[in-house]
């Protein structure tokens, strides 16, 4: 988990628009997912071991005061490897009875992960987690997800798969693309973001119509 730089960057443009652009951010995610009821968003750990004096919620932390937890416990240690680093989301909220797992970009090189899992089984597991995800959006299965450099649109996607079909959880995906947040190397319009997932798309095969109600984009522009 990389620290968060100041005054730019995803963390912290996410941060100052919970903080001073809250009503802006969350009309944006209403306009989007076309759900106009209030936005829960949750709290995060504390860790002070990062500057900032706070950690991020990872995998499924979020569900532990569900009452089922610990069957979705034992569910996701069949889908997903146990040992390394799990998915780190950037903001979870609650909408409408619904979960929204939020990843924040604010530029070209943050949209981009590879997989980093070194051992045969954990690799074998990943693969197995994303067929399944690929079967269920009508993926060709040659397509492999795991070896792509879109590992984590991949795995997000998976995540998604796992909470709906497997755990029956209503969960959908939220990809905050800052506008003007990253210095030189920040995205300026829309348009450039969306290139950027539409290249990600067709690298991991899939049919952007297959996304609806799955998965949303938002882009605040941080320079206004």
């Amino acid at each position: 988990m990389a620290e968060m730089a100041l005054g730019y960057g995803s963390e912290y443009q996410l941060l100052r628009f919970l903080g001073h652009h809250r009503e802006e951010l969350d009309a944006l995610i209403q306009n989007s997912t076309g759900v106009f009821e209030p936005i829960r968003w949750l709290d995060y750990p504390y860790d002070k071991e990062r500057k900032s004096g706070d950690g991020e919620l990872t995998g499924i932390e979020c569900f532990q005061h569900l009452d089922h937890y610990q069957d979705i416990q034992e569910k996701w240690k069949s889908f997903w490897p146990q040992g390394g680093s799990s998915m780190n989301w950037d903001g979870i909220f609650v909408m409408d009875g619904v979960w929204y797992f939020v990843e924040a970009k604010a530029n070209e090189r943050e949209a981009y992960q590879q997989c980093k899992a070194k051992s045969i089984d954990s690799r074998h597991q990943i693969d197995r987690a994303m067929n399944a995800a690929k079967e269920w959006l009508g993926i060709d299965n040659k397509i492999n997800w795991r070896r792509t450099n879109c590992y984590q649109l991949a795995n997000r996607l998976a995540f998604a798969f796992f909470c709906n079909k497997i755990c029956h959880i209503p969960a959908r995906i939220l990809y905050v693309g800052f506008l003007n947040g990253f210095g030189d190397y920040s995205i300026e319009s829309p348009s450039d973001w969306e290139s950027i997932w539409n290249t990600e798309y067709e690298t991991l095969g899939v049919d952007e119509t297959k996304l609806k109600g799955i998965l949303y984009h938002i882009y605040p522009d941080c320079g206004q």
